[in-house]
């Protein structure tokens, strides 16, 4: 390779480098985890699959986390963490068009009017420096005025503490139908 060849390959990665760090600067920044529960619900609920992408933790992020929680020098123990990573972001598509699915099984009707609101958050567990929230639950009331709401519960799992803050790392949404207890 020439020496104008290297030079546009090191400013090539340059770029590319850039480009990433910006992209995760412009991730939201979620200082908690309740309201990080309920901006994937609203994004769920939306069907709004950016929105979605953007709340959930990027490779890099994940990458990192795990590479600095459980550091190994031995290459099998390095490529065992990016599969896991690589299976959980190919988890995530499935995630979003299964969830819906579940919407139109639950009968969840387009563009009416809702509200979100917690409902439960599992305790932050800590495991080797690492900070996550396994289980969460978010109510959907939706309705019109005047009429009685209708109640869907959206169950979420497993956000981690990152340095931009909380985001997701697997997602497996289920929403149902809330019954009401008598």
């Amino acid at each position: 390779m020439g020496p104008h060849a290297a030079t546009c390959f090191v400013l090539c990665l340059l770029s590319l480098a850039a480009g990433q760090r910006a992209a995760e600067k412009d991730l939201p920044r979620i200082a908690n985890p309740e309201a990080l529960a309920i901006e994937m619900a609203k994004a769920l609920v939306a069907g709004d699959r950016d929105r979605v992408t953007a709340l959930a933790a990027t490779r890099t992020e994940m990458e990192g986390l795990l590479e600095a929680a459980q550091p190994s020098s031995r290459p099998e123990d390095r490529a065992y963490v990016k599969s896991k990573v690589a299976e959980i972001l190919a988890d995530r598509g499935k995630d979003f068009d299964r969830f819906q699915a579940m919407m139109r099984t639950a009968k969840v009707r387009q563009r009416v009017a809702v509200r979100f609101e917690l409902i439960m958050l599992d305790s932050i567990y800590v495991k080797d420096g690492m900070k996550k929230i396994r289980h969460s639950k978010v109510r959907m009331l939706q309705g019109s005025e005047g009429a009685n709401p209708e109640s869907f519960v959206i169950s979420l799992d497993d956000m981690f503490l990152f340095q931009r803050g909380w985001a997701f790392t697997s997602i497996a949404p289920g929403i149902a139908r809330e019954i009401p207890s008598k």
